[in-house]
């Protein structure tokens, strides 16, 4: 499957994305889902806005070629590299991608996007669930790394320039 089939699809409400050629079609989100996507745009624009680091944007296309297109729950794109905001996707890797799981995402999330976004140019990807209450952090600079953190804990973005994230915040959406 290519970017054109894709988008000659019917609106239907589903989210559909091609992976190496792959068609994936996954049902509209949860209302948890949608709190914790929520949550993280509010957080992130709090902090990115003011200090014009960039643009936070919620469920844009990522356009990484005609057979590689995703719709990712949360990107983050540095100001200088604006020039990837195209008028229907974002064409390249953004510096940060979040995906918030739900249980018919979990192994795409996990499984395939997660080489796609570290092979594509991605900085910086978090994985949220929302069923356990942590993030996963993958780092994908020149030193690769993968942290996990749960409730109680805090965490600095190497993408977002000062952000320190506390995890129990992300989810008070959810009490």
């Amino acid at each position: 499957m290519t970017y054109l089939d894709l988008v000659r699809l019917p609106e239907d409400g589903n989210r559909h994305e091609i992976i190496d050629g792959e068609w994936y079609m996954t049902p509209p989100p949860t209302t948890d889902h949608q709190l914790v996507v929520a949550k993280i745009i509010y957080l992130l624009s709090a902090h990115v806005r003011p200090r014009k680091l960039g643009g936070v944007m919620v469920g844009p296309g990522v356009y990484f070629g005609r057979h590689d297109c995703v719709e990712p729950d949360v990107v983050y794109l540095l100001a200088r590299r604006k020039a990837l905001r195209k008028r229907a996707y974002i064409r390249g890797g953004p510096d940060l991608v979040v995906e918030v799981l739900s249980p018919t995402t979990e192994s795409v999330d996990r499984g395939r996007k997660l080489p796609l976004y570290r092979d594509r140019g991605v900085s910086e990807y978090w994985i949220v669930n929302t069923a356990n209450r942590t993030g996963e952090v993958y780092e994908f600079g020149p030193l690769r790394k993968r942290s996990v953190f749960q409730e109680g804990q805090t965490f600095k973005s190497a993408a977002v320039k000062d952000l320190q994230v506390d995890v129990d915040e992300i989810f008070s959406v959810l009490e």
